[in-house]
């Protein structure tokens, strides 16, 4: 493995052993899909590495690393078949949780359980709640010193194999609670408990070796021990895991991408046709090509990742960017390599059919490409806010073209009252009509050129609309954007401002524009 430039030695160190272990049993996990068989012998010696307990702290049974250390275990581990899968799922599903919002007692009790290989599981989707996970519907009423759990989960992984499983259940159905997510609270369920069923399991497209299934809580009594941090704070635990699980998933799609560029560099190097190799004809190259610059470029956006996580920044929209580009990478990245192998790929021969059958679940689980694209815009609208600060043009007074200025070269005016002050706000909006004709105006583009209190502001431009002088959208009744309309702009300017002409054209048709 070629280390990253800003790794410590004993990271470098973990990627040696790690990749060699890899490599000496990726032939026992591939045996034991071939057997549908759950491979336990090669889970023990996962655990006696210490890697199933990567960041759990030494005092607990642990290995003490740290989040790029779980990468590069991640990476490799993902190439290993159904335990791939567990120990990702594991890491989490239930290890973080407890990890990080569980008290001395429920770590003590439950952390070395996991460091000697116990199996978990997060369960949040329910029968009629997928992304919308604040709509748990899973209710968990106290009595005395227990909560009785009543609904149902499903999507869950490892579904009765986990031996710890932590619920999302609401404990507070006011609508109160519900607006300030304060309604859920999270659960640790020890398999065995009376009243815990599996109800189903699921037959999928991929997750080959993998339990994935439905549960049935019915009166499942849960003692208050058992409840991780506040009633009240299961939103903040859910959402707070969710960084930490992007981490995972990317670091599994590293691996899923070199294993497919591998795959195509050895096939189409072999595959004769036409009595040249396949990889002569450029479609194979160009394929192979963009394999490898997903690989790179998700490869560096993980260990970037991690590496800010354990700096104590919280990469909320790497993560997520993260999740998305590493998942979907993975799943045009697969069709092409079959597409490249042709029927060979195709055959559960080569592992590229399996990795192409999975990797449709990457773009749905732990949160769809579509839902975590909208939280991509919204973040970044706020958090690059400088990165995405207003452009400001303003039509250059002799060319008459959009000229970009910086917002220190404009004197602001000071709104004036009355009719005067509606000219002042018609006039902003007519050079902006010079400038970018088909837009409205945000208001707060509108106050880069006036100084005045906003109030006084919506007063003129509510007076404007009244006038038909310009057109509002509005947003719960506040003035949001802003254009003066035909009238608007002829009362703001002569009809020679707007006028413009490219000089060739004056000088040549100058008769037919006046």
């Amino acid at each position: 493995m070629e280390p990253i430039p800003w790794w410590k030695e004993e990271h470098k160190r973990l990627a040696e052993e790690v990749e060699s272990f890899a490599e000496e049993n990726r032939g026992r996990a591939e045996e034991a899909l071939w057997k549908d068989e759950y491979p336990t012998d090669l889970h023990k010696k996962i655990v006696e590495k210490g890697w199933w307990g990567v960041v759990i702290p030494k005092e607990y049974g642990g290995m003490g690393g740290d989040y790029t250390s779980t990468a590069i275990i991640s990476e490799y581990v993902s190439n290993l078949g159904a335990v791939g899968g567990v120990f990702a799922t594991t890491l989490f599903g239930g290890l973080y949780q407890i990890l990080r919002f569980g008290n001395e007692e429920q770590k003590a009790k439950w952390l070395p359980k996991f460091a000697k290989g116990a199996v978990g599981a997060v369960c949040i989707t329910e029968p009629y709640v997928g992304s919308d996970a604040a709509g748990v519907e899973t209710i968990a009423r106290k009595e005395g010193d227990k909560y009785i759990l009543n609904g149902k989960k499903r999507f869950i992984t490892n579904a009765g194999i986990a031996e710890i499983y932590v619920v999302y259940a609401v404990t507070d159905p006011s609508p109160r609670a519900r607006k300030s997510y304060s309604h859920l609270s999270a659960f640790i369920i020890e398999k065995g408990m009376k009243g815990f069923h599996v109800e189903k399991i699921n037959e999928l497209q991929g997750f080959d070796g993998l339990l994935n299934g439905y549960l049935d809580l019915d009166h499942v009594e849960v003692p208050e021990e058992n409840r991780l941090s506040e009633e009240g704070q299961g939103w903040w635990i859910l959402v707070s895991g969710l960084n930490f699980e992007r981490l995972v998933i990317g670091a599994q799609q590293v691996g899923l991408l070199r294993e497919l560029a591998r795959y195509v560099a050895f096939y189409t190097r072999r595959r004769v046709q036409f009595n040249q190799t396949t990889f002569e004809y450029e479609a194979n190259q160009y394929k192979l090509a963009d394999i490898l610059m997903y690989y790179r470029i998700n490869r560096l956006l993980t260990y970037y990742t991690a590496y800010l996580m354990d700096q104590g920044i919280d990469p909320i929209l790497d993560a997520n960017i993260l999740k998305v580009f590493s998942t979907e990478a993975v799943e045009k990245a697969s069709r092409d390599a079959i597409q490249a192998m042709g029927g060979d790929g195709w055959t559960k021969f080569y592992p590229v059919e399996a990795i192409y059958r999975n990797a449709k679940l990457g773009t749905i689980g732990g949160g769809t490409s579509e839902v975590l694209k909208r939280f991509i815009v919204r973040y970044a609208l706020t958090a690059m806010s400088d990165d995405l600060k207003t452009p400001i043009r303003l039509p250059h007074p002799e060319l008459k073209v959009p000229i970009t200025v910086s917002e220190k070269s404009i004197t602001k005016e000071k709104l004036q009252g009355g009719e005067e002050g509606e000219i002042q706000v018609l006039r902003i909006l007519a050079r902006d009509y010079l400038v970018n004709p088909g837009l409205f105006m945000d208001i707060n583009d509108i106050k880069i050129f006036i100084e005045s209190d906003e109030k006084q502001l919506i007063e003129i431009i509510n007076s404007l609309e009244s006038k038909a002088l310009v057109k509002v959208i509005r947003d719960k009744d506040k003035p949001k954007l802003v254009k003066a309309t035909y009238d608007g702009l002829r009362k703001a300017y002569p009809r020679e401002y707007y006028m413009y002409f490219p000089k060739r054209i004056k000088e040549k048709m100058s008769e037919y524009l006046f």
